[in-house]
């Protein structure tokens, strides 16, 4: 089995948005940077990286298709958007139950007196409305990590 990882075509920013609708995300636009994992030459997944200033982004929208979840996919999308990340901040707003997977990538949780972009903080209003089970708000500092690696 191999999964690769690659920036989507703006051909694909489609069927990227028809997943999305299914299950409820916010729809990718063409600002973002929107990657599409495959296994073996087959479409199993996507992520992106929402520009929100210039030295701050939003990763989200990990999503993998059910056929292909417990393959490590979800691991190398966020990988590959970290390692691929123009911003020194990266803000995400995952499923509470992830929390410690985005910890293993250097995320933490926001303390409460950070300063947090309005557009962050609308999304993560509209989450909490949205999934009951749960959000957390997440920060990775790029320099605290040294740049983009994962841990």
């Amino acid at each position: 089995m191999v999964i690769a990882v690659r920036k989507m075509l703006a051909s694909e920013l489609g069927w990227a948005n028809a997943h999305y609708a299914e299950i409820g995300f916010v729809a990718a636009a063409e600002t973002d940077l929107v990657v599409v994992a495959e296994v073996d030459g087959v479409r199993a997944g996507l992520g992106r990286l929402v520009p929100v200033a210039a030295d701050i982004g939003e990763l989200g929208g990990i999503y993998v298709l059910p056929q292909f979840r417990g393959k490590a996919v979800a691991r190398a999308i966020v990988a590959w958007l970290i390692e691929h990340s123009p911003y020194d901040r990266l803000f995400c707003i995952p499923f509470a139950h992830l929390d410690r997977f985005y910890a293993g990538f250097g995320f933490a949780p926001v303390s409460p007196e950070a300063a947090v972009p309005p557009a962050i903080s609308g999304k993560r209003r509209w989450c909490e409305q949205r999934y009951p089970d749960g959000v957390k708000l997440l920060v990775r500092e790029a320099r605290a990590h040294g740049r983009n690696e994962p841990q």
